[in-house]
């Protein structure tokens, strides 16, 4: 039967005669599959009824035999197999109205007539509906030894063809359906071709006619183009970002939290530790802290290119706070390896301005590197001065590299042979230089490798000293000598809040952000690194001015209100607490709530191991708590109306009521409005739904020339753009 579609293209055609023979096949086994219980229910009835084997033996193996040959050849001839499944049908029709002759068995036709418009189409369903009609006729007549009367053959037939058309006009709008999908399918697939093709043609006219400016004039719309393409992109991103914060900070919150208690307070317990569950608790606990700091790396990592990952640095000690904990935590590995792993420190060398949470994931690779590719010896870290850097070395005694393969050990996904017994937690991917040498270059260092085959490998990089020239910055190569480019100037954040450091490094992407939390680490930085501005609040203005005054330095001081953890939550919200949560910020949060005597407190998590976790690191507090706990948002309001509580820790996600559903109710009930909440969850907060208050204001003790003020005047104004139309509602 026609199904009113034109399919263009073979391969379409081919494309919708597969997916029908697919779904024929499960027809097949479904088919099979109902009648097996219906007929073998059917046989033991017989043989219950009358004792003895018969026609009714017969029917059932032929039946029997047809639906198995029919599910084996389903796979290899979906047709033959059709066929012979509805033939077992018939086989059972003829069986059941031979047993039992009767109107109502000869109406069981209709099962055959309905799989056969599934399996065979409305032409063979109509062949099957005709055999069928045959077939019970001649089964009735044998059964009772006489003719079939005429109202009851002709009455037969017409059900028997008014189930075929019902079949057959039923089964016409799936086939079409799937037609038109499978149309619109190819209609997409060329339109992407061609969109490809001139996308292509697009491209090499480009370059073509670069220097022509009606080229230029296409690349610019090309350019906004791209932008919203990138945009939507950057939105995809942030709801992947946002899903992996939720998945990852889960486990690593219990994992990060229960570690640190057994860790840090033992005595807790009750129960004293074996010592040999020391040393893996400790490095269970170091690890975990480690992973918690990269989390916000690879969500950023999932947002922009690599090139341009931010970096928030701060004073970093490079041996204790990046080689010392690095070995720690490789150093296990090494044990295992049957490998030693020692340092060479030379002790008591400058503090560097770095982000030591991507340095030390730096090193690590390096050194997972060295000990992957090491079999017998062991693996050397060795720090020095380097001239106005600090040089940091990982020797190790494997096989060594040959010199042709050197240049394509930090290409991504470029990796050398590893041993044959190396086990499976110690196989890379091939991106861990590659990671390395970018993380070093954003630093201003280089890295660079030393081997000789059969003689081991150094990798050495180095860091630049505070107010040094930073390697491959501030110079650039034209024609075999070194000129002056424009070096990354420094803006200094004085700001007791972490979150604002990050905010600040993800957008001024011209800056080098440099934070600290007090104002007389500002002042030695002011020294050292000589920032362009300093960005703090009006709360730190004051303070900032003052150190400002005793010395000699005029810099600009941008003064506004920069967005906390807690700014643009719902009201009594008391703060926002991303997992994994820090015991020091519940501890800080308590001291914000505490009441004399004992505070009561309610923790509201779906996760139970959540709600002991928080249960834990209250009780680690020197002061008196009593705790209530609820699972749900439900339990959590009728805990409430029983006993009002002085501070609720609330999980936003949870089944049934949320936690913005719970703090709606709170908000409503004049007992609970003033109950302060403590959000904890798993999800980052957005940035596009924080806001910088105003005023934003500029203090400058040197003063500004008319230009540049006039020039400042220019940017605020094409910035801050007026608005006439009314702020939409929101829906």
């Amino acid at each position: 039967m026609s199904v009113g579609v034109r399919i263009d293209t073979q391969e379409t055609s081919q494309v919708l005669y597969d997916e029908l023979q697919d779904l024929k096949r499960s027809m097949i086994k479904g088919f099979a599959g109902a009648g097996m219980p219906v007929v073998w229910i059917w046989y033991i009835y017989c043989l219950w009824s009358s004792w003895h084997f018969g026609l009714s033996t017969i029917a059932t193996g032929v039946w029997f035999v047809l639906t198995v040959l029919a599910c084996w050849l389903q796979r290899r001839h979906v047709v033959l197999a059709g066929w012979l499944l509805c033939f077992s049908y018939c086989v059972a029709l003829m069986a059941l109205v031979g047993t039992s002759p009767s109107p109502l068995s000869m109406a069981g036709g209709v099962t055959l007539i309905v799989a056969g418009g599934a399996l065979l189409g409305p032409w063979g369903a109509l062949v099957m509906g005709v055999i069928g009609w045959w077939g019970a006729i001649l089964a009735y007549q044998t059964a009772m030894g006489g003719t079939v009367a005429l109202s009851v053959s002709s009455g037969l037939a017409a059900l028997y063809f008014l189930v075929w058309m019902a079949t057959a006009v039923a089964s016409r709008p799936m086939t079409v359906s799937v037609a038109w999908a499978l149309a619109g399918w190819s209609e997409a697939r060329r339109n992407l071709q061609d969109t490809q093709a001139r996308r292509a043609e697009l491209y090499r006219a480009l370059r073509a006619l670069e220097e022509s400016t009606y080229r230029i004039e296409q690349m610019n719309r090309q350019l906004v183009t791209a932008r919203h393409e990138a945009e939507v992109a950057r939105a995809q991103k942030a709801q992947f970002a946002a899903t992996v914060s939720h998945e990852l900070r889960g486990p690593l919150s219990l994992i990060l939290g229960f570690s640190r208690a057994m860790a840090l307070t033992p005595e807790r317990y009750g129960v004293p530790l074996p010592d040999p569950y020391w040393a893996d608790i400790d490095a269970i606990y170091r690890n975990s802290q480690h992973l918690s700091a990269l989390v916000d790396d690879v969500l950023d990592l999932a947002q922009i290119d690599a090139e341009r990952l931010p970096l928030v640095r701060d004073q970093v000690d490079l041996e204790a706070d990046v080689v010392v904990k690095a070995v720690d935590i490789v150093h296990p590995l090494a044990q295992r390896r049957g490998l030693s792993l020692r340092t060479e420190l030379a002790g008591g060398l400058p503090t560097i301005i770095a982000d030591q949470v991507r340095l030390r994931q730096a090193l690590l690779n390096i050194l997972m590197n060295a000990v992957r590719f090491t079999e017998h010896g062991g693996v050397t870290v060795r720090t020095e001065m380097d001239g106005d850097a600090v040089l940091v070395s990982v020797s190790d005694t494997g096989r060594g590299i040959p010199a042709a393969e050197i240049p394509k050990l930090f290409r991504e996904f470029a990796q050398a042979h590893a041993p044959s017994d190396a086990p499976q937690e110690l196989k890379g991917s091939g991106l861990g230089l590659s990671i390395s040498k970018q993380l070093v270059e954003l630093h201003g260092g280089r890295i660079w490798v030393e081997s000789e085959e059969g003689c081991g490998t150094t990798v050495r990089f180095t860091v630049p000293l505070p107010g040094a020239q930073r390697a491959g910055q501030g110079l650039m190569r034209v024609g075999g000598q070194w000129c002056d480019q424009d070096v990354p100037e420094v803006c200094l954040l004085v700001h007791d809040d972490p979150s604002a450091a990050h905010l600040l490094a993800r957008h001024l992407e011209e800056f080098r952000v440099v934070a600290v939390r007090q104002e007389r680490e500002a002042l030695q930085l002011l020294h050292d690194l000589h920032p362009r501005a300093i960005i703090t609040t009006p709360e730190w203005q004051p303070r900032v001015e003052a150190m400002l005054a005793d010395t000699t330095f005029s810099v600009p001081i941008v003064t506004c209100r920069l967005p906390r953890c807690a700014d643009g939550l719902p009201e009594g919200v008391l703060a926002y607490m991303v997992k994994p949560v820090p015991p020091e910020l519940v501890d800080a949060v308590m001291r914000q709530v505490e009441v004399e005597g004992t505070t009561t407190v309610l923790i509201v998590d779906d996760d139970p191991d959540v709600v002991r976790l928080m249960e834990v690191m209250l009780t680690a507090l020197p002061r008196p708590y009593r705790i209530l706990r609820a699972y749900d948002g439900q339990t959590a309001l009728r805990t409430m109306t029983e006993v009002v509580p002085d501070v609720v820790f609330l999980d936003l996600l949870m089944p049934g009521m949320t936690g913005y559903e719970v703090m709606q109710h709170m908000q409503a009930s004049p007992r609970l409005r003033h109950v302060p909440v403590a959000v904890v969850s798993a999800q980052d907060r957005a940035e596009a739904h924080m806001a910088i208050h105003t005023p934003i204001a500029l203090s400058y003790r040197a003063g500004l020339d008319v230009v540049t003020a006039m020039r400042c005047l220019r940017e605020l104004i094409a910035v801050a753009r007026a608005r006439y139309l009314p702020t939409p509602t929101p829906a």
